[in-house]
């Protein structure tokens, strides 16, 4: 099944055609994205859409996902995170389009202090990865995840998805803030080594209750390359209905979806996944391209 995550909800003809279209199994909204809207009014024209076409919506929430909550004008000002943080130094801060700084000061638990600067402007609601020996985040959920969870079941949205989870604790947390009798279902995106740890060490009956994600942007820059594989693995051997996402076809960035692209896609069925979601990037740039290839290569490979 292809996963299709979908654009904020102004971009009105990227939404509609993300949704409607029938090579996408489901769809995924980001909370991480900036709306002008509230989390009820984002989530009802969502809705709207998603029952017309009977299209199951996943509601992301971020978590412990560290992400910019103000511009940053540097050298004027700091990087202002979601979450207070303790870090210890030396640390780096990596930054989506693979840019990095090193963390030189940290201020009231969430003021960066980086040098060199960024390349590029750094925002709001851009998520970012800080890498050091030793490294804690304060707290789970944030503020607009309980907001649009509570929207979602108010709605009679059941399908969500936890951004960087580490412990059943984080699960607990979740669960115990909605109290809700609605059924739900939920996909803990794996995204760390303490992620990884979680699985390992967490019983296989678990997962009949919870589906896994290897979320491999975040995951890579977390754990690297070579673990970041080791730990797919374990991910898909925990739960055969684990989710594939992100570093997908990554070709069409460029151009026009490669041979390592579709080497990957094959790898990453041969290893066991049957499921997969592109990133919020590609499906937003390039949801035709990449559903177009999809139908080519589920006819081609009989997915």
């Amino acid at each position: 099944m292809l996963i299709a995550t979908l654009p904020p909800v102004h971009q009105e003809e990227v939404l509609n055609f993300l949704i409607s279209n029938p090579s996408v199994g489901a769809v995924r909204y980001n909370t991480g994205a900036d709306s002008p809207y509230s989390p009820r009014e984002t989530l009802e024209k969502i809705v709207k859409l998603t029952s017309r076409y009977k299209k199951p919506l996943y509601v992301d929430l971020k978590g412990r996902q560290l992400r910019i909550v103000e511009w940053a004008t540097f050298p004027y000002g700091p990087i202002v995170l979601n979450h207070k943080i303790k870090v210890e130094l030396p640390a780096q801060v990596y930054f989506r389009g693979d840019d990095v700084c090193n963390i030189k000061e940290v201020i009231d638990g969430n003021k960066l202090y980086v040098e060199p600067f960024p390349k590029y402007p750094v925002g709001r609601g851009q998520s970012v990865n800080i890498i050091s020996h030793k490294l804690e985040i304060e707290g789970y959920l944030i503020e607009n995840d309980r907001e649009y969870a509570s929207a979602a079941c108010e709605l009679g949205i059941n399908k969500f998805m936890l951004s960087f989870v580490e412990s059943m604790d984080d699960v607990i947390e979740f669960e115990e803030f909605l109290k809700r009798s609605l059924s739900l279902e939920i996909v803990l995106k794996i995204e760390s080594q303490k992620g990884i740890d979680f699985v390992k060490s967490s019983k296989a009956k678990t997962f009949n209750y919870y589906r896994l994600m290897a979320a491999r942007d975040d995951l890579v820059i977390q754990i690297g390359l070579f673990k970041a594989m080791e730990a797919s693995k374990i991910i898909v051997e925990k739960d055969d209905e684990a989710i594939c996402a992100s570093r997908l076809l990554m070709g069409l960035e460029q151009g026009a979806v490669s041979m390592s692209d579709l080497s990957d896609l094959e790898f990453m069925r041969g290893m066991g996944y049957r499921h997969f979601m592109l990133s919020d990037g590609l499906s937003r740039n390039h949801g035709k391209e990449a559903i177009k290839f999809w139908e080519e290569y589920s006819k081609k490979f009989k997915v």
